[in-house]
């Protein structure tokens, strides 16, 4: 396994574990990771089944140049997030989780989450020793099912991915993804 692979890999299950701990103490909910795969592509994956929030990041090296990445998760489970974060009871969640057409508080909590998303991963560059400077949130958007989600990223370069089955208070088990780019980005000294 290269170096670059090696850190994307441990990137990849940081980031999980830390969004997983940090989202899960925040709202109170029990967000748990049943099984990570992790695989190198030269394509971007798709969110399958339904629409999903894609919550963009940029890892920032120490030259100061931006790579890009991103988290995906199913629309029902980020709305879920976003709705914990504003305290609501799980009834308003439940009822919340049906809808296609997100409000504005929705929005800002989405963008909140996001956030924690960046944090996250700005965790998981130092557990796995990385040099790169700093992780930024750089906004979230909706994905048709099937749909490859926008990504400032060179179609065809090597992309590092991680799928994690994952369920958040109690709901059936879903699809997060991870993609962050196969550079030296992430690899230490």
């Amino acid at each position: 396994m290269s170096a670059i692979t090696q850190a994307a890999s441990l990137f990849v299950n940081e980031i999980f574990d830390r969004v997983a701990s940090d989202l899960a103490m925040l709202s109170d909910r029990d967000f748990e990771i049943l099984s990570v795969d992790y695989e190198e592509r030269t394509d971007r994956p798709v969110g399958a089944g339904g629409i999903h929030v894609s919550f963009c990041f940029g890892i920032v090296d120490q030259a100061g140049e931006v790579q890009h990445g991103a988290l995906i998760l199913p629309l029902p489970e980020s709305i879920s997030l976003a709705a914990y974060l504003m305290m609501q009871p799980d009834t308003v969640v439940a009822d919340l989780r049906t809808r296609t057409e997100i409000d504005s508080a929705i929005r800002e909590a989405l963008l909140e989450v996001g956030s924690f998303v960046a944090a996250a991963g700005e965790s998981a560059l130092r557990a796995v020793g990385s040099q790169a400077q700093s992780v930024m949130f750089e906004g979230c958007q909706g994905v048709q099912a099937d749909v490859r989600p926008a990504l400032q990223y060179e179609e065809g370069g090597p992309l590092s991915v991680g799928r994690a089955q994952v369920k958040i208070a109690g709901q059936e088990a879903v699809e997060m993804v991870v993609m962050v780019p196969s550079t030296n980005v992430l690899v230490g000294s």
